[in-house]
């Protein structure tokens, strides 16, 4: 793994931590749930990536991810107005896996 996957993969953990403490909470309390698997779940999917060098922690971080988003468009829904922290959760939720994975695919040693 090299040096550049590896930041990103931490920076890209931070950043959804930061988010999970930010738009917290989302609304009702089955949202509230929900948003907690799906940031478990992107959690797990990066730990998976960075520690096991594993392929399917790519596919679970991208999974989640895509769940996040969800989450994001129904605060926006639920608040009535879109705000830059609701915005900008979005496009980190895509961009950071996306990015990933052109990283994994460039590697020198092939994840499993």
């Amino acid at each position: 793994m090299t040096k550049q996957l590896k930041i990103w993969l931490w920076l890209s953990i931070v950043f959804t931590v930061a988010g999970a403490l930010l738009l917290y909470p989302i609304g009702k309390t089955v949202l509230n749930i929900l948003f907690i698997i799906i940031k478990i779940g992107m959690l797990t999917g990066l730990l998976i990536l960075l520690f096991r060098k594993k392929k399917c922690g790519l596919f679970l971080w991208m999974l989640f991810s895509a769940g996040a988003v969800v989450m994001a468009a129904v605060k926006w829904y639920l608040a009535g107005s879109a705000s830059f922290l609701i915005i900008s959760s979005i496009v980190v939720d895509v961009f950071m896996p996306v990015f990933a994975c052109f990283l994994v695919r460039n590697q020198p040693n092939k994840f499993q």
